[in-house]
């Protein structure tokens, strides 16, 4: 494990740079995301979604820290209408959100209504190169949550290719809120669909290091997980230097 981990991860920004810190538990208090936020700083995770009320505050408390503010769309059920995705998209990038993760209209996928999805989609990932045109700073990165707990591989197939298809970065295999997370199959599966240049977002479950080394293995390119933080600290603990 500790050499496989380090041969994976050879230092700790290796492993960081992977990690999206998640914070969206319907009962955390203001406290509790603020806690969140400065330990995610003081880490420098790649990305940090906090609830879209949030949004102001992690924007100040993660400035200049490198982390990306990353904002959920349409979450946890993608039931949402189009417009209500758009506003929250808008707001969202107005309150500096670099990446946004935006669960899919399950509903639709599993009706067959794939000129819908694709359109949704493609309305955010507008939104956001707009965003990314007028102000000029850097590249708004959109991923697809698929929730693959619902799907068959049929409906996860075509669920990621609309995403590729529509122009988002990601495919995201869970909300972490559904009877289900990320498997390693799936996330295979879905690096299959969308092959090597597109990103696989696994999330959901993920709580230690062997799961993320895991989910790396079979594609993911992303991890999403409210362990963020003991994750690494586990890895720490395989540092050479703090054996000594």
């Amino acid at each position: 494990m500790v050499e496989a981990a380090l041969e994976m991860f050879p230092t700790t920004g290796h492993l960081s740079h992977i990690l999206d810190a998640t914070l969206l538990r319907p009962e955390a208090t203001e406290r509790d995301y603020l806690n969140f936020l400065r330990e995610v700083a003081d880490a420098r995770f790649r990305c940090a979604f906090v609830p879209p009320c949030y949004l102001p505050m992690a924007r100040l408390e993660l400035q200049d820290s490198g982390v990306t503010l990353g904002a959920p769309i349409g979450f946890p059920f993608g039931y949402l209408s189009s417009d209500a995705k758009k506003a929250e998209t808008v707001f969202a990038l107005q309150q500096g959100a670099g990446e946004l993760d935006m669960v899919i209209n399950i509903s639709a996928l599993r009706s067959g209504r794939y000129e819908r999805i694709g359109e949704e989609i493609a309305a955010v990932v507008g939104l956001a190169r707009r965003y990314d045109t007028g102000k000029g700073e850097g590249h708004i990165v959109v991923k697809v949550i698929l929730e693959t707990c619902y799907l068959n591989r049929e409906e996860m197939r075509r669920g990621a290719l609309l995403a590729r298809d529509a122009g988002a970065d990601f495919v995201k295999t869970s909300t972490g809120f559904g009877p289900g997370g990320a498997d390693p199959e799936d996330v295979a599966f879905l690096r299959e669909v969308v092959g090597s240049g597109f990103g696989v977002k696994a999330s959901g479950g993920i709580r230690d290091l062997a799961s993320v080394m895991k989910m790396v293995r079979a594609g993911a390119s992303r991890i999403g997980t409210s362990s963020a933080t003991e994750i690494l600290h586990e890895y720490l603990r395989l540092l050479p230097w703090k054996k000594s």
